[in-house]
């Protein structure tokens, strides 16, 4: 039989059908307010549009139809298509009831429309059906949105069975094995609430309950609502109406407690307060390396224009993040945290406190002290942002290049700023401890443990917060650093009172849109880009000066540039200049410097030892050299330049040189090489002894010394050296110095031995050795040019001494003598005498021998500065004897 149209005819079956169809409508209708849609789409019965049914039998108390298809409207613009297939009806026409209603197979379409204008709550009054009980035993049901065609299609399938009662209504949906159970219960006063229970009973999973409770006018009576809801139902569903919930594994249940005042239009809530607990509650995403733990309680309450929402104590939460960025944080609360809006303006109160840690930043325990959000009505329209941190943690052992820093702590304070038009700014204030520095060179140098007080300032566009526009500015200081060498303690660099000034910072390594006057980016996107500012006070090194430094670097992706000034008291004597590439490991660097002597003098103190009797009185000094260095694979250390200095007068404890010209010219280190030149017109020995015509120009090639010119005119004569050559270190060769008519009687006075005198000239050679550090001499021979004298006259007479007798007046003919002196101040002595005293034995022939050994430390440095002979000297003099 073909679908019809009912005709006037049939109106009594219509009355009996209707009832039927308007139940299934008002039990589909709830469907939307299970997902969220206004209550006036279930509230408000829409008018029937379209109607078929498809007839095939009716008798007395029983009717059989094939199929029924309606198409209904809603006032909101929702579309119900409604499809029925054989279906059989009890009924009572006497009552006007239909006893059973079973319905083989249907399909349930909505498809939702546009919101509809606002309309008052309408009076709920709960209809008595003439219906006692409805089964749908294949039912399908789809939902679509067509205004949303990304969002995916929700659709269910499943056996259907409604009952009602007095003032009851249950309804149960059967998909597979699972079952979901409605049950309502109509007011049973003006003052009652109509009461909605749903269950959710899953064959497998945790179960789901509802209760809903609702006044018959719920503009005057507040709304609540008790849930248990397991979270992987509501994630599906969630998915199912297109949220963007991360694909994955979630579990656990939320319980929910909230109680409504709804506004004058229906769908509107004047006030909504209520609590939810979560248990268990775990996602584990599948797409990104993410996992989310959550347990415990919060409260909200809503109530234009003012909203909260608080943490109560006792909630756990831990948040896991693994691949290259690892993270891991967790909080507790133990007091309550909460966020309050009125206004356009939220404020936190309280603190909420977490723990963060993560293999590149460390462990770090963590307070959210403060929050404030400006402008806006949600998250969406929020214009700016502060909030204030409380930090204190550890960070982990950091390498890169050549460089390791260790046990580092830090606490302190952050402070960030957000404005969604302008920029986001951060200032950081924090206390850092750096336990251990150490550069892995060769040797490695290590910085002992240090504290610094950290001021920094992070500056960003605010549509580019970690991009080009990111810049750092910021300042450290530190009271003291110590610098040791590996394994020489002696070898200690102490800096006083330091401070690292920040000028500017790019992470990102490139300069920012629309930045003018910033040099390219010459590395690429991933090298950084910054300027300091170095000082620190007070270089001790030893006992030599401790000189200022003053320093500025540039870091330009991958060199780090430095140019800066060493200073005493104030006054500028050494400036630098360099690069170092951090990729290879490799550095260049100028020193340079001009100096007037005398006030450079008065600028070294403190000073070590062995320069306290140093006096510049005259000069000047200019100097300038390169250094450069690798530190990576084969280290390597170089230097090379030039120092000039001119008309340089200077003294040395009792020893003064004037009219000194020096220039010292250095080729490299490894192996060291050079060319050292010096000239002098005129000068004093410590004894008193002038010299003059100084000129000394040596060279030194990789395993040469030459000697171009050694000369010096003193003591009556002259000592110097031919030009030669000699292997370098000079450990096997000595240097033959020239000795040619020395007045004895000068060379004598060097002694400054009371009531010895001499006269005659000296001459010979003294082969000069350099072994351990100290100046030798290997067997020296001087002898007489002629005839002289020697006197000795002490003032008590040593009649059992013949020899010293001899010596009051002695006249020789013929004087040698033979030396050797030892680095370590060991000397011999073999002097031969042939003459004679006209006051000893009538002017008899004699021929001696005078032997003296012993240990004289310093005897170079005691004739040509101090002046500070041993007097046993004199002892041994005083005990020789003839042979």
């Amino acid at each position: 039989m073909p679908p019809i149209r009912l005709p006037g005819a049939a109106r009594r079956l219509l009355a009996v059908l209707l009832p039927s169809l308007l139940v299934l409508l008002l039990l589909w209708l709830a469907l939307p307010r299970l997902l969220g849609l206004a209550a006036e789409h279930w509230l408000a019965v829409p008018g029937l549009e379209e109607l078929q049914v498809d007839v095939e039998e009716v008798g007395g108390d029983h009717a059989r139809l094939r199929e029924v298809r309606a198409v209904y409207q809603s006032a909101g613009g929702d579309r119900y298509r409604i499809a029925l297939h054989n279906i059989a009806i009890d009924y009572s026409l006497p009552g006007g009831q239909v006893e059973r209603l079973d319905v083989a197979s249907g399909e349930l379409e909505l498809l939702t429309g546009q919101t509809a204008p606002p309309s008052p709550w309408p009076l709920l009054e709960w209809p008595d059906l003439p219906l006692g009980e409805a089964q749908v035993r294949d039912l399908r049901v789809t939902v679509t949105w067509p205004d949303r065609p990304e969002r995916p299609r929700l659709e269910a399938r499943g056996d259907f069975r409604l009952r009602q009662t007095a003032g009851q209504w249950q309804a149960e949906f059967r998909p597979d094995a699972d079952l979901l159970r409605i049950t309502a219960i109509a007011p049973q006063a003006p003052d009652t609430a109509l009461e909605i229970h749903a269950e959710w009973l899953p064959a497998a999973g945790p179960a789901a309950d509802a209760r809903l409770s609702i006044g018959r006018q719920p503009t005057q009576q507040a709304a609540t609502l008790l849930a248990q809801l397991p979270l992987p139902v509501l994630a599906a569903l969630g998915r199912h109406l297109g949220l963007a919930l991360p694909p994955g594994e979630i579990g656990g249940s939320v319980r929910l407690q909230a109680e409504a005042l709804l506004g004058e239009m229906a769908g509107s809530v004047r006030a909504l307060s209520g609590e939810a607990e979560f248990a268990d509650t775990h996602l584990q995403a599948t797409t990104a390396p993410l996992a989310l733990e959550l347990s415990g309680k919060l409260r909200f309450a809503w109530q234009p224009p003012a909203a909260q929402l608080e943490l109560l104590p006792g909630l756990r939460w831990q948040l896991a993040l693994d691949g290259e960025q690892a993270l891991h944080a967790s909080g507790r609360q133990e007091t309550a945290f909460a966020i309050r809006h009125d206004n356009g303006v939220a404020v936190s109160e309280g603190e909420l406190a977490f723990a963060v840690q993560s293999p590149q930043w460390g462990h770090w325990h963590a307070a959210l002290r403060r929050l404030t959000l400006h402008g806006g009505t949600d998250l969406a329209d929020w214009n700016s942002a502060d909030a204030q941190l409380r930090l204190q943690g550890q960070l982990p052992p950091w390498q890169q290049k050549t460089m390791r820093v260790g046990e580092m702590k830090a606490t302190g304070d952050a402070t960030l700023h957000w404005s969604r038009s302008t920029e986001v700014r951060s200032e950081l204030t924090m206390q850092v401890g750096v336990g251990r520095l150490s550069w892995l060179s060769d040797p490695p140098l290590r910085v002992n443990a240090s504290t610094w007080q950290v001021k920094a300032v992070a500056l960003a566009k605010a549509d580019d917060p970690f991009g080009p526009s990111l810049v750092v500015q910021g300042e450290a200081s530190s009271p003291q650093l110590t610098a040791v060498l590996a394994g020489r303690p002696d070898k200690t660099l102490t800096l006083g009172a330091s401070r690292l000034q920040l000028l500017r910072f790019r992470p990102a390594g490139r300069s920012a849109p629309g930045d003018a006057g910033d040099a390219p980016n010459k590395g690429g996107a991933g090298e950084a880009e910054g300027e300091l500012l170095l000082s620190a006070d007070a270089l001790h090194i030893g006992n030599w000066p401790s000189p200022d430094l003053r320093a500025r670097l540039r870091l330009d992706g991958d060199a780090l540039r430095a140019d800066g000034t060493l200073r005493l008291q104030q006054m500028d004597v050494l400036s630098f200049a360099g690069s170092h590439a951090l990729e290879r490991g490799c550095g260049k660097a100028t020193l340079a410097t001009q100096q007037n002597l005398p006030k450079l003098g008065q600028l070294l103190q403190p000073r070590p030892p062995a320069l306290l009797k140093l006096a510049l009185l005259a000069g000047e000094a200019d100097a300038h050299f390169t250094v450069d260095w690798c530190t990576k694979s084969t280290p390597r250390f170089d230097v090379k330049g030039k120092l000039q200095a001119r008309a340089v007068a200077l003294g040395w404890e009792r020893a003064r040189v004037e009219g000194l010209r020096t220039t010292l010219q250095l080729d490299g280190l490894q192996p060291l090489r050079g060319r050292l030149q010096l000239a002098a017109r005129d000068g004093k020995l410590a004894t008193g002894t002038s010299l003059s015509d100084l000129d000394v120009d040596l060279a030194l090639a990789a395993q040469t010394l030459s000697v171009r010119a050694l000369q010096v005119k003193l003591l009556g004569g002259s000592v110097g050296s031919e030009p030669l050559d000699l292997p370098w270190p000079p450990s096997e060769k000595t240097l033959p110095l020239q000795v040619r008519q020395i007045d004895l009687g000068q060379l004598l006075a060097l002694l400054q031995v009371q009531d010895l005198s001499g006269s005659g000239q000296l001459g010979g050679v003294l082969p000069i050795a350099w072994r351990d550090g100290g100046v030798e001499v290997d067997n020296g021979e001087l002898s007489s040019a002629g005839g002289g004298t020697i006197k000795y006259t002490p003032p008590l007479l040593t009649p059992d001494n013949p020899g010293l007798q001899a010596l009051r007046n002695f006249h020789f003919q013929q004087l040698g003598v033979r030396l050797w002196y030892g680095s370590e101040g060991a000397y011999r002595t073999r002097a031969t005498l042939e003459g004679s005293n006209p006051d000893f034995y009538s002017g008899y022939p004699v021929r001696f021998r005078l032997n003296i050994n012993g240990q004289l430390p310093g005897l170079f440095r005691a004739a040509l500065f101090s002046g500070d002979f041993n007097r046993h000297i004199l002892e041994q003099l005083q005990s020789g004897k003839l042979e």
